[in-house]
């Protein structure tokens, strides 16, 4: 970026300053210089070899001050113009700016300021993000919430010798569909799925959505034969609404899903985890929009 357009970034009253004082560290020596000039062999001077000479060695000498005057101010402004962009630019929410200001100790011990605040905010985020328990876009748990919430209803389900069904299901196709229609169709497809499953969930059934188009569910004190008649209810749902997108038999949705059960598929959040993962894998190769509890 030019020079000048980077003062723009400043606040107006500092910009006029440091232009101020860019004109005067630039212009002042040659207006100097004219000035020894006329010292030196006054106006107007005869033409003749010598005042030839000292009027180009004054103004030569004028013009290189001028330039080094010119770099001293770039090299005073341009540590300023970047640290005050990032400092905007954070304000702004871009957590990945960097400043790289060099040259007084000061700025340098700012610049550096600047990157760990920035470092600090991101860390932040991405804990907030982690510990966050909804899926932004659907308005569904998140995996960590699902994963923490089956390990504590396996827990309760032992102790009181109660059944607790995992279903893991994955929406086929999704990938080429959404590179077809674009994200805006793929999005609204996602909400879509969340406003049916929970039509179909209980007080204490949880859904969530695993990452881009594989939602998990925990039915606890339902058993498979329970958890697949909720799970048939979906289907339907879900087959009526893929049969919209249905545009090339090719290019149509449809989805795979597996249950678990436990204690009959394991006795932690992991087997039944991998369990259901499994049989989603075998209905996938059996066909399509398949439960498959058994496998």
């Amino acid at each position: 970026m030019p020079f000048m357009r980077r003062i723009r970034f400043l606040p107006t009253k500092l910009r006029y300053k440091l232009l101020i004082s860019f004109t005067l560290m630039s212009l002042v020596p040659l207006l100097v210089g004219v000035y020894v000039i006329t010292l030196l062999v006054g106006f107007p001077f005869k033409i003749s070899p010598q005042n030839l000479t000292t009027v180009s060695f004054v103004m030569t000498f004028s013009l290189a001050l001028a330039c080094l005057g010119y770099k001293i101010t770039q090299q005073l402004i341009t540590p300023i113009v970047d640290v005050n962009r990032v400092a905007k630019n954070m304000a702004k929410g871009d957590l990945q700016a960097q400043a790289t200001a060099t040259g007084s100790e000061e700025l340098e011990e700012l610049s550096h300021s600047l990157q760990v605040i920035s470092k600090n905010a991101r860390e932040l985020l991405e804990r907030v993000e982690r510990l966050s328990l909804k899926d932004k876009l659907t308005g569904l748990y998140n995996v960590s919430y699902i994963r923490e919430r089956l390990n504590e209803e396996i827990q309760r389900a032992i102790h009181h010798q109660r059944p607790c069904s995992f279903v893991y299901f994955a929406i086929d196709r999704f990938e080429a569909y959404s590179f077809k229609h674009g994200s805006a169709a793929s999005e609204e497809i996602l909400k879509s799925i969340a406003g049916i499953l929970s039509v179909h969930l209980a007080e204490f059934d949880r859904a969530a959505r695993i990452n881009q188009y594989e939602f998990a569910l925990i039915f606890p004190e339902k058993n498979k034969r329970k958890t697949i008649e909720i799970m048939e209810r979906i289907q339907k749902s879900l087959i009526e609404l893929f049969s919209k997108t249905l545009d090339d038999r090719q290019g149509a949705l449809n989805f795979s899903v597996g249950i678990s059960e436990n204690p009959l598929d394991g006795i932690s959040a992991d087997e039944l985890y991998l369990k259901a993962q499994d049989r989603v894998k075998t209905a996938k190769a059996n066909g399509s929009n398949l439960i498959e509890a058994f496998a």
